[in-house]
């Protein structure tokens, strides 16, 4: 089961985007996570009359199945927070006060909720650490 559409051709390039590209955003992530996507076709705007003001694309959503085991809230706010300032690094957003304290308390309601300990380490140490890890 999948879905064929023509969309605007900057919104295709943008669900098909691979990491490191331009166009590579939020959008891209999300719809990656849940589908496959792939561009099949560029149409241009001579092929209609009249002309719109900008070229098409076709392309291919697929579902994947099974859905990844995400929480779907707490991944669309990890990608809020990697996309919400387009220039910064991730670690330079990580390391902002407000997002570190975000996630102290989170880590916080997360031990509560399983019956674990929290850790003594700083949050700002624990994430430099996963930071460091995965490159």
């Amino acid at each position: 089961r999948c879905a064929v559409l023509m969309v605007q051709r900057e919104f295709a390039l943008r669900l098909c985007a691979k990491p490191g590209d331009e166009l590579y955003c939020r959008l891209t992530v999300n719809t990656q996570l849940l589908a496959r996507v792939d561009h099949l076709m560029k149409v241009s705007k001579n092929s209609f009359r009249p002309p719109p003001k900008v070229d098409s694309s076709v392309v291919r959503i697929e579902p994947r199945n099974p859905k990844p085991n995400v929480n779907f809230v707490e991944w669309d706010g990890l990608v809020r927070l990697c996309f919400g300032r387009k220039n910064k690094t991730l670690p330079a957003i990580f390391n902002t006060k407000l997002v570190l304290k975000l996630l102290e308390d989170n880590l916080k309601t997360h031990c509560a909720l399983m019956g674990k300990p929290v850790p003594d380490r700083p949050v700002k140490d624990i994430v430099a650490d996963v930071l460091r890890a995965t490159g």
